[in-house]
């Protein structure tokens, strides 16, 4: 599964993969796995089965183009490897707090519950403290992790907005929870 999801990711960052390169000429992007020649077969072999697994489960197929075969991710593995990047998001922390609390509000219909309980799950993932139900808090610049979790979700502005607040009463606790004691 490790190897599928690197390749996943590689397919993603870079659109395409040639199939030459799921072969010999890969070693050179994945040079830390060849620790030694004998193993080389074991790669070979472990990289064709990652490649038929991936192409059974509909999440990359080959493309015939005039300079060869190419590797492409599917739209189920467009979905597949953004659930992956969102699950494993962490937001950058600054070297200096801003004194700025980034607080996310939702309001998602009962009719999407699920997508409700995804949402928890990835703000506990990205290090978010909940202070109420549906009302989350973080100390540093999220923009980029909100903008990925909507486009993950399908939500809108209206189902999940970003505030950021100068000041919090009583903060003392998350402060010290996010170790910002000064």
């Amino acid at each position: 599964m490790f190897l599928q999801t690197n390749i996943l990711r590689f397919l993603y960052a870079g659109g395409v993969l040639t199939t030459a390169l799921v072969a010999p000429k890969l070693l050179r992007l994945i040079g830390p796995f060849d620790k030694s020649q004998p193993r080389r077969k074991e790669l070979y072999a472990r990289l064709a089965q990652a490649r038929y697994r991936l192409k059974q489960r509909g999440l990359v197929k080959e493309e015939k183009r005039s300079n060869g075969m190419y590797l492409v991710l599917t739209l189920h593995g467009e979905k597949s490897i953004e659930k992956i990047l969102a699950r494993e998001y962490r937001i950058p922390e600054p070297v200096r707090w801003d004194g700025k609390w980034r607080v996310l509000i939702f309001d998602i219909q009962e009719k999407r519950r699920r997508v409700r309980l995804v949402l928890r799950h990835l703000l506990m993932g990205a290090g978010f403290i909940r202070l109420q139900d549906s009302v989350w808090i973080h100390p540093y610049p999220c923009d980029e992790f909100v903008a990925l979790v909507r486009a993950h979700l399908s939500s809108g502005v209206g189902e999940l907005r970003s505030l950021v607040a100068e000041a919090l009463e009583s903060d003392r606790l998350l402060r010290e929870h996010f170790g910002l004691l000064i």
